[in-house]
Parts: structure tokens; sequence; C-alpha cells
């Protein structure tokens, strides 16, 4: 059982105290409900996007909050915010890869062919896709299509004609989710909150599936 905060608390009273609240618990209890709806045999396709996105906002909020409380751990709560924040800019796949990392003080290392960090590092890629998607211009070729000038000046072809031509377009990113994948991203944060959150809050990190023992 993970706490929902931490106190500290200032008993002379000349000083401030501080609270630092562990809402993660919030996000897995949504999770799970969601979880159990797109596991369902009869859902809405609709629930892909919606699921897939909590999970990329659960696993977010999980690693800042567990580098927020390494943090304070470690600096105290006057000068923790400095080192915290350096911690919380770095990009979402990277702040994946080097939390154990950072908050074992280099004595473990996540492991980089466990299923569950692939599947995670997926789940950051395709959040990347989906949510900054962007179009372009794609080039094709068309065949001559013998153009010439009417007595309206606009350019028609010399006979009526049926063109044929095609080209390729790729599938669009939010497309690409389905129940399986689903599934698959809840799975992998079921994995990373029992192997690497609770244990990180509860000062328990110790090498386990995802984590290994720094060489």
């Amino acid at each position: 059982m993970q706490p929902s905060g931490k106190l500290i608390i200032n008993l002379s009273g000349n000083d401030k105290s501080f609270v630092l609240w562990n809402g993660t618990e919030s996000y897995y209890k949504k999770l799970r409900s969601a979880y159990k709806e797109v596991s369902e045999e009869n859902h809405s396709e609709h629930l892909y996007f919606g699921f897939f996105t909590l999970c990329s906002a659960t696993l977010e909020y999980s690693l800042n909050f567990i580098l927020a409380d390494f943090a304070v751990k470690k600096f105290g709560p006057f000068d923790y915010k400095e080192y915290c924040d350096g911690y919380m800019n770095l990009p979402l796949r990277r702040k994946l890869f080097m939390s154990p990392y950072i908050i074992s003080e280099g004595n473990f290392v996540i492991n980089e062919n466990h299923n569950s960090f692939k599947r995670l590092e997926s789940l950051i890629t395709l959040r990347n896709r989906i949510l900054h998607n962007k179009e372009f211009l794609k080039e094709f070729e068309i065949p001559d299509l013998n153009l010439e000038l009417s007595k309206d000046g606009i350019l028609v072809p010399e006979e009526k004609t049926e063109i044929n031509f095609e080209f390729e377009i790729k599938d669009n990113p939010i497309d690409t989710l389905n129940q399986k994948m689903c599934i698959e991203f809840g799975n992998s944060l079921g994995d990373f909150k029992k192997y690497i959150m609770t244990p990180s809050i509860n000062g328990e990190l110790m090498e386990n599936p995802m984590i290994l023992k720094h060489k």
C-alpha cells in the first residue's frame, strides 16, 4: 500500500511545514475502471483513444511524482525544486529510462529487455505521433493528360478519357489503436506501478523483473 502523501512538519512553529501529495491513485483508479470497460466484448471504439490518453497521463504523472519524492528526500524542501525541475523537464521516454537510475542514485537501471518497458516506449512514441500529428504535401505521379488550350483559355484533355492513377496514404496513427494494444498498455502500467513506482515511494526499490543492478 503506497502512502498518500509526504509530510515535512516543523515542530518549533518558527518555519513552514510542507506536504507532497500523492495523487497517483486517482489516476490508477480511473485506469482500472477504463481497463475493465475496454476489455469487455461489446464496447465503443472511441474508448481506445480515451484509454490510451489516460495511460499516457498516468505514466507521466507517476514518473513526475516519484522524481519529486526523491528530490525532496535527497535535497530537502527548500532546495529540491531546482533539481526536480531538471528531472521533470526530461523528454518522457528519457524520463522513463532514467528514473530508476536517478532515484536509486546509480544503483539500479531499468531492464530495457522487459516487455512492459518496450510497450511503454511504444506508448510514448505513439502518444507523440497522435498528439502532435501533422500533414504535409505528398508527391505522386499521374500520366500525361495531353492537355490543350480551349477557346476559353482553359486547359482540357484532347479526348474525354478516364484517367487512372494511384497514391499511397499511410494509416493515421490514431487508427492503429485497438483493443489488444490498449490491454497491453494497461498491463504495462500495472507492471510499472508494481515494480518501479510503489517500491520507489516506499523506499524499497530493488532488483526485480523491470529493474536491474547497475554493473
